[in-house]
């Protein structure tokens, strides 16, 4: 199996035509069918079911897209560390969206001390950047409570409450949950679980307005005075010409973390980084 049949399965089942995935890759149609049919041979199984209207994924060839992903970006990744040896270190650093300014002081530090390092920077939810850490992608790993720890080190960064965005007609400088008990609410979906279980263990039912992917588009729906989102503090910054309130319960401070492989002596450069971060 090689790396150039995965990229071609894949442009196949992006575009679910042959023809059309021969177009994007700049080749004609008959040698593209010819290495999808030896990658079919090699792994004995059916990728595609072809049809009139095109081609669409077989059991099989759900599981080899999900896989081949993963194995993709690191042939990329390698590909780039290993050019840039003896020229440039390179530290591979995950980031979700709500850790980014809580991480940046303590990377912009290790720059000044580090001239010699470059970043390659994955961003994604945590769940996603976990299993890039498991699976060699990534270094290290900006993270966020609650998650399971059992497959991976990890170093406290710090704790924060959750806060309650909505337009600026509010007062109160902080919030219990009862407090938005009437009120329309956006979620964040990494969190939903965490807020709702603490919701009803005050046998509280909120109003979800609407439950989002991405915390930096649910502030739009703030502004427009449509509901009261609720995100981590380290959101904060993003919300501007909102009302803040923090939220006076316990059982959503959150924390962040950095996390590593476990069962393994850190490599030198993510020691180095760990150190520094240890510093502040």
């Amino acid at each position: 199996m090689e790396l150039r049949q995965l990229e071609y399965f894949r442009e196949i089942a992006s575009t679910g035509s042959i023809n059309e995935a021969a177009r994007h890759l700049n080749m004609s149609q008959p040698p593209l069918s010819y290495q999808i049919r030896q990658l079919e041979n090699e792994l004995n199984v059916k990728l595609f079911d072809r049809t009139s209207k095109g081609v669409t994924l077989t059991e099989a060839g759900k599981l080899l897209y999900d896989r081949s992903g993963n194995l993709l970006e690191y042939a990329r990744s390698t590909e780039l560390e290993v050019s840039k040896t003896g020229k440039k270190r390179i530290l591979r650093i995950g980031l979700t969206p709500t850790t980014v300014d809580t991480i940046m002081p303590y990377i912009s530090q290790f720059s000044k001390k580090n001239p010699d390092v470059n970043f390659e920077v994955h961003d994604g939810i945590t769940y996603s950047l976990y299993q890039y850490l498991l699976d060699g992608i990534i270094d290290i790993s900006v993270a966020r409570t609650p998650l399971h720890l059992d497959e991976v080190s990890y170093m406290e960064l710090c704790s924060e409450p959750m806060i309650a965005v909505s337009a600026p007609e509010n007062t109160a400088s902080s919030l219990k949950l009862a407090d938005l008990l009437h009120r329309p609410l956006i979620l964040y979906r990494r969190y939903e679980e965490l807020i709702m279980n603490t919701f009803h263990a005050q046998n509280m039912n909120p109003d979800i307005f609407c439950v989002c992917d991405d915390p930096r588009g649910a502030m739009l729906w703030a502004k427009e005075n449509l509901a009261t989102a609720i995100f981590p503090q380290s959101m904060a910054s993003l919300c501007d010409g909102l009302c803040i309130q923090e939220l006076d319960e316990p059982d959503l401070v959150t924390k962040i973390l950095l996390i590593w492989a476990k069962g393994k002596k850190p490599v030198p450069l993510v020691q180095e980084f760990l150190d520094v971060c240890g510093e502040h």
